[in-house]
């Protein structure tokens, strides 16, 4: 009785006193989870900012949080009532969200459900997103992204079909016909004229009234389409095969009718360029290049030029020059030289900047063949670009070297002088190297003139504001007319080399060159004779009145190593052998 009331009563009691603490502590543990899940609960679900609805397995409503009322205006009933969330929702799919989430509409909003699983309770949470913002610009974007679609197959300056909308319908004929069939580029031989005389404006309405009687024609040329402001591009079937000269001939008889546009009355003369399917090619890309490349080879009294692959032996040298040119630009592996422009004594007064190309594959290239190959490929900006930043460099050099800093010239095309960022990247690659616009001089082109008259004026004025002298190239070349210089703020005019090639043999060439320099004279602009290659050249042109001077008789184009140091054993004075033993 000793050991059961003094040792067993004890223990029995102490273990209860155990025990009974365990179980106080794990009723603390439990209320603690409790209230960490109610603050989970809150959280998550009924203070969340996002509708949230739970359902059970089969879809019935049996609880929904504030933000959810709010939102879709819920009766507390609902909780009650056994009520489908289908019935609310009826575009909810199990399969979309399944699969991650689903977009539904809802009154006038767009909704992202997704769907999770609550899996102690075996019911599941319906959460709801506001895309409706999203939803409403992605369809904006998509709306955006078909009209780019459509547009993409528009000319955006006739409103007419274009190249790519031809080559993708010639492909669907090609895979569901592939009957013989010819691709044909007609071409205006009067555009460049109409566009110097009459503006853009003229040649897209002509262009479009081309394209119309075209379409009228009882011929029925299919898949009529624009390729450039001068270029229409169609199908001829192949039955024309035996007579396609005169279906041609009647086409051009068609398209050369006078045209009458904003009061403009001319005619325009067509020519064709032909390739044929399949003979020529299976791809429609290459059958419009062949058709346009075979216009290069009508004859004046020819109508129209069947492609023939050993005509294009020159054009596939040019596009392999083209792709060598390319990667010279890229790599700035073409050199500067420098011509002087001097004064009757031979004394350098100005530079001319003139680029040259030694390939490694092709050795040394003319000017006369890849500066025509830079335009025809659209590198010619690029190549301006180049040019100019060699030149800023060689001035920033001869700067560093305390040399003579003259005004250096540099050859600006038609291309460049359009482009509209073309001051704005001229001024920031002098800004590259610190030189300033005042020892420039940019030498436009005579075609850069002739485009439209406002736009060229306030090119030429804004260039003149910068500090830039600008000057007139190879005068007498084209369709040169002293007169227009009266309407551009000119300074300076370069008479071509073909103007005074026989200025001291004829009599009415000295009579042109000499009413020129009045005339400049009186318009007070100054004028660089360039081509002097004789002393008897000279003596007129000094007869004349001239005293600026530039050709091979003083100085052939330098490399620059060659110019520095002409420059300083000659004093700046760059003469022949025959004018310095004169001076």
């Amino acid at each position: 009785m000793f050991v059961f009331f003094n040792v067993c009563i004890p223990l029995a009691f102490g273990r209860t006193i155990v025990a009974a603490k365990r179980l106080n502590d794990q009723v603390i543990q439990v209320n603690e989870g409790l209230k960490n899940k109610n603050a989970l609960y809150r959280v998550f679900f009924a203070e969340s900012r996002r509708p949230k609805i739970v359902a059970d397995c089969d879809g019935i409503i049996i609880d929904f949080n504030r933000r959810a009322k709010e939102v879709f205006f819920l009766n507390e009933n609902i909780k009650s009532s056994d009520v489908s969330i289908r019935e609310l929702f009826s575009e909810l799919s199990e399969e979309s969200l399944n699969s991650g989430h689903q977009i539904i509409s809802h009154e006038n909003t767009y909704q992202r459900v997704v769907k999770l699983l609550i899996p102690d309770a075996q019911s599941y949470v319906y959460e709801f997103v506001d895309c409706t913002q999203e939803k409403r610009l992605q369809g904006h974007l998509t709306e955006l992204e078909n009209q780019n679609k459509r547009l993409r197959y528009i000319d955006s300056q006739t409103n007419l079909p274009n190249k790519e909308w031809f080559e993708l319908q010639c492909s669907k004929l090609i895979t569901k016909s592939g009957r013989d069939f010819y691709v044909v580029v007609a071409q205006s031989e009067s555009t460049d004229y109409l566009r110097l005389k009459h503006g853009d404006e003229v040649v897209k309405q002509f262009l479009v009234s081309s394209y119309n009687r075209l379409k009228k024609n009882s011929l029925n040329p299919c898949l009529i389409a624009s390729i450039s402001l001068n270029q229409l591009v169609f199908i001829l079937p192949g039955k024309f095969s035996h007579n396609l000269s005169n279906i041609l001939s009647e086409l051009k008889n068609a398209l050369d009718r006078e045209y009458v546009s904003q009061g403009v009355r001319s005619q325009q003369s067509f020519k064709f360029g032909v390739a044929s399917f399949p003979e020529h090619s299976k791809l429609s890309g290459e059958l419009v290049s062949f058709a346009n490349e075979s216009l290069k080879f009508v004859s004046n009294n020819q109508v129209f030029s069947l492609y023939d692959a050993e005509n294009s032996e020159d054009f596939v040298e040019q596009h392999e020059i083209s792709i060598l040119l390319d990667e010279a630009i890229s790599q700035s592996e073409l050199d500067i030289h420098f011509q002087p422009k001097v004064d009757s004594s031979g004394k350098c007064v100005g530079l001319e900047a003139l680029a040259r190309w030694n390939s490694r594959l092709l050795g040394h290239v003319s000017p006369a063949k890849f500066i025509p190959i830079a335009e025809e490929y659209r590198m010619i900006s690029r190549l301006t670009d180049l040019v100019v930043q060699k030149v800023c460099a060689a001035i920033a050099n001869w700067r560093e070297q305390d040399m003579p800093l003259p005004t250096v010239a540099i050859n600006i095309s038609f291309l460049d002088f359009s482009q509209p960022d073309f001051i704005s990247k001229l001024v920031k690659h002098l800004a590259d190297f610190s030189v300033k616009p005042t020892q420039i001089e940019l030498e436009l082109t005579e075609s850069c003139l002739e485009s439209d008259v406002v736009d060229s004026l306030k090119i030429i004025e804004e260039l003149q504001s910068w500090g830039f002298k600008v000057s007139v190239d190879d005068f007498g070349v084209g369709y040169s007319s002293i007169t227009r210089l009266a309407y551009y703020p000119i300074k300076k005019l370069k008479l071509d080399r073909t103007l005074i090639r026989q200025v001291h043999l004829s009599n009415r060439q000295y009579n042109l060159v000499k009413g020129i320099h009045r005339i400049c004279e009186e318009l007070d602009i100054s004028c660089v004779v360039e081509g002097v290659e004789i002393q008897e050249q000279l003596n007129s042109l000094i007869k004349i009145g001239f005293s600026e001077f530039q050709g091979f008789y003083f100085s052939k184009p330098l490399s620059k190593a060659s110019y520095e140091q002409q420059l300083r054993e000659n004093n700046g004075v760059f003469v022949s052998s025959s004018l310095a033993s004169r001076l």
